[in-house]
């Protein structure tokens, strides 16, 4: 007869809640550090919560290189750069940070002048605190050619103001706001300069920081109601103490995520945002399965001590646990090392998730049950009733 293989097979056990004190102040300066950093550096927003460009393009020939395409726009100095493919291999979804109409922007202009409007074209900014920008061409300008030459830098919304006499010198009057409108543009035309050879763009897009705003809001919603949520079916299936436990572990975690984002200025995207959320689902569903075992034995040891229980409750669902966290922590660690930039926000954040979610599981849920006053009698008598049904099922069976 076959045999079960532990692979964890512990003899002694381990007295994990006498630590508990020493875990509460780690984790509380973690919590806490992690908060402060948030308010003192900030996160590092990507296009997605600070608004950009998104550009459409199709390959014109065979699949969308998306390695070189990276490089190709990442080398224009306009930002942070996302690719992906969008619907099929031939087409990829180009994302760039939204432009703030600096003085690299001003750079870029000068470079799409001398592309579309010929050598010799000078572009600077206007006057200090002023969104002004000044264009100079080689030989003096009328209103026909002046208009089609700053029309094809993307100034197709602003005021243009005229050469008077024979100067070749123009200011176009702008505010700060509209001279980071028009860099928008300047960024899409540089981004069509340098693959218009190899690819066909099929549609532009500029996304302004007001509907990064609106995500970030939906986002921040949808973590609280997701951890609410998670406490509410705990509540249900369990005591209110295990609720209580749960939310506390799963705010432990989501905080110091965070905080490894602010440490390593990871980029903050939606990409991230759903890797916030597994590792709250994570922490959950390991915290549930060393709750479960707590009940159990609730039933079992009338008169042990609430810490003697505990303790033992983590150590018989312990081979789990490791099992568990190894093989999730395994996977997590090839997306580091092979996942590339497109995923390391959300590998780095979810290899984090696997130790903070194990740790959270035994040193925060379960030591808050004892400082939450949990003993055997808090059971509920329907479900202490339920559950002997269910065991003297288990047994006749």
């Amino acid at each position: 007869m076959w045999k079960p293989v532990h692979v964890f097979a512990f003899k002694r056990k381990f007295d994990f809640l006498g630590q508990r004190r020493t875990a509460l102040i780690l984790s509380t300066l973690i919590n806490i550090i992690s908060i402060v950093a948030v308010f003192a550096v900030g996160l590092n927003f990507g296009i997605d919560f600070k608004g950009g460009i998104a550009i459409q393009a199709k390959a014109k020939d065979g699949t969308a290189e998306l390695d070189q395409l990276r490089t190709t726009v990442g080398a224009l100095g306009v930002g942070e750069v996302a690719l992906q493919e969008f619907g099929d291999p031939s087409t990829v979804l180009i994302r760039v940070q939204r432009q703030e109409g600096d003085a690299q922007c001003v750079a870029g202009a000068q470079r799409v002048m001398q592309k579309r409007a010929g050598p010799g074209w000078l572009v600077k900014p206007g006057a200090s605190g002023t969104g002004d920008v000044e264009f100079t061409s080689p030989t003096p300008l009328d209103a026909a050619n002046w208009r089609d030459a700053v029309s094809r830098a993307g100034l197709t919304l602003q005021e243009r103001q005229l050469p008077r006499g024979s100067t070749n010198t123009a200011r176009i009057d702008m505010s700060i706001e509209q001279r980071a409108e028009w860099c928008q543009q300047v960024a899409i035309k540089q981004v069509e300069d340098v693959i218009g050879a190899n690819y066909e763009m099929r549609g532009t897009e500029s996304v302004g920081p007001k509907i990064g705003d609106e995500l970030m809001r939906s986002g921040i919603w949808a973590v609280i109601a997701t951890m609410f949520a998670i406490a509410a079916y705990v509540w249900i299936r369990f005591e209110w103490q295990f609720a209580v436990g749960a939310l506390i572990a799963m705010l432990h975690d989501v905080i110091s995520t965070i905080g490894i984002f602010v440490l390593f200025q990871l980029d903050f995207s939606l990409t991230a945002l759903a890797a916030v959320l597994t590792i709250a689902g994570y922490s959950i569903n390991d915290t549930v399965v060393v709750f479960d075992r707590v009940r159990e034995n609730m039933r079992r040891y009338k008169k042990m001590s609430m810490v003697d229980l505990l303790n033992q409750s983590i150590n018989e669902t312990l081979s789990r646990t490791l099992m568990t966290s190894a093989t999730v922590f395994v996977a997590v660690a090839a997306l580091v090392l092979f996942g590339g930039p497109v995923l390391q926000s959300f590998s780095v954040a979810m290899l984090w998730g696997v130790i903070v979610g194990t740790y959270s599981s035994v040193w925060v849920a379960c030591a808050g049950l004892v400082y939450l006053g949990l003993r055997s009698d808090s059971l509920r008598p329907a479900d202490d009733k339920a559950d002997k049904a269910d065991e003297t099922e288990k047994a006749g069976a």
